[in-house]
């Protein structure tokens, strides 16, 4: 049985951390509901069938311009390696760009719009800069791989 980490623990005791958790527990619960919501509604506004299409095609759509953003920033990104730079700005905009695809793959409108809303550079950057300010050793670490290797 692993043994658990005292930090972790003590988190819990931590008020900043509880307040913090259960925004995201209310955020996580509440996003459905609004989602179902606006489908309801704009179902007996223009059907529910149309509406069912439009979720749909707006995810699709999204997550091609999603591919397409990700394929340029790996090529500045791997570019930028052969040059022997270290490319910080492009793995967060990778991090923002990801976010913004599992966003789009999400049904419903809100989270197409928040993943629309992350192909623009300032929130893509934005959102990117969140995930990976504790990972800036690792991201080192894989830019050593990926220039060893010559990706």
């Amino acid at each position: 049985m692993a043994m658990l980490n005292f930090n972790t623990l003590i988190k819990f005791f931590d008020r900043g951390f509880i307040l913090k958790l259960l925004l995201i527990v209310l955020l996580y619960s509440t996003l459905p509901l609004a989602e179902i919501f606006i489908l309801l509604y704009l179902g007996e506004i223009i059907g529910d069938y149309l509406t069912l299409a439009l979720a749909a095609l707006t995810g699709l759509v999204g997550v091609f311009i999603a591919f397409g953003e990700a394929k340029n920033v790996l090529t500045v990104l791997k570019g930028k390696i052969k040059e022997g730079y270290y490319p910080g700005k492009e793995f967060i905009s990778l991090a923002g760009i990801f976010t913004g695809a599992l966003f789009l793959l999400t049904p419903g409108f809100i989270t197409d719009i928040s993943g629309f809303l992350l192909f623009f550079p300032f929130f893509r950057n934005l959102v990117g800069r969140i995930f990976t300010h504790k990972m800036e050793k690792r991201l080192r670490e894989l830019y050593e791989y990926l220039k060893l290797y010559d990706i």
